[in-house]
């Protein structure tokens, strides 16, 4: 008789103890489900005005599958070799607004990357576009091979701090359009990036043919994983912009 007037008890704790397992696993399972994947090279997943590219664009490219945990967290299993940017994996928006008109574009990120090998060669950036793609303005946040990274062109600045970040070197280059490269002097794999302070300097230098601000993106270029499969992760990612009318939209 003992035992079962003690047996609602011990369901009891048993029922509590699930349930508090179940909580567990619920509080989980958002980092871990998916809500979008491919390995198509165009393949991309929408979201409202935010979109999450596979984006392999370059030549001689290998594999890459894409895994989006939300609009805020992705990442790619990649499998690159030789020489030549194979992918840009990104989350993008277009405000399409002119520079007078905005009123402040920006994001936070936090980024892990596969335990890299001498035969790497990758970087996280964001890519800022004007109107027609006549300018571009990449911002580094980390890169491998690993120490000081160079810029490709003309070296035109040094040592400049735009949106509280000291960019130890900025880069101009004309492959038949405007390229801006902003190498920060600190590698970081967390941070926020003043998107319009960035843009507004380059325009206040002269940089830039078209100072429309028409889309901004953060992602992965991908030049070699030495052949192995690796993964890349954007773990959390906040972005915003907004223009003096009143328009803008955010993750």
């Amino acid at each position: 008789m003992k035992s079962v007037k003690n047996k609602p008890a011990v369901l009891g704790r048993l029922a509590l103890a699930i349930l508090v397992i179940a909580g567990l696993l619920g509080f989980a399972s958002p980092a871990q489900a998916q809500v979008f994947s491919t390995c198509d090279r165009w393949g991309a997943y929408q979201q409202d005005d935010w979109s999450i590219y596979n984006n392999i664009w370059g030549e001689n490219y290998g594999t890459q599958c894409l895994h989006v945990n939300s609009v805020n967290s992705w990442y790619v299993d990649s499998t690159q070799s030789g020489g030549g940017i194979k992918s840009y994996p990104n989350t993008g928006v277009s405000p399409r607004t002119p520079l007078s008109q905005m009123a402040n574009a920006g994001f936070t990120y936090n980024t892990s990357s596969a335990p890299a090998a001498s035969g790497d060669w990758w970087n996280w950036t964001a890519d800022l576009w004007s109107t027609g793609n006549q300018d571009e303005i990449m911002i580094f946040t980390s890169w491998q091979p690993q120490g000081p990274a160079g810029g490709w062109g003309t070296q035109i600045a040094s040592n400049v701090t735009v949106g509280g970040i000291l960019y130890q070197s900025v880069w101009q280059a004309d492959p038949g359009w405007n390229v801006l490269q902003f190498i920060p002097a600190n590698q970081n794999d967390e941070g926020y990036v003043d998107a319009l302070a960035t843009w507004q300097w380059a325009a206040s230098q002269g940089l830039l043919r078209n100072t429309d601000f028409d889309t901004m993106q953060f992602g992965l270029e991908i030049t070699s994983t030495s052949g192995e499969s690796k993964r890349y992760s954007l773990n959390e990612y906040h972005a915003w912009w907004t223009n003096t009318s009143g328009g803008g939209s955010g993750i």
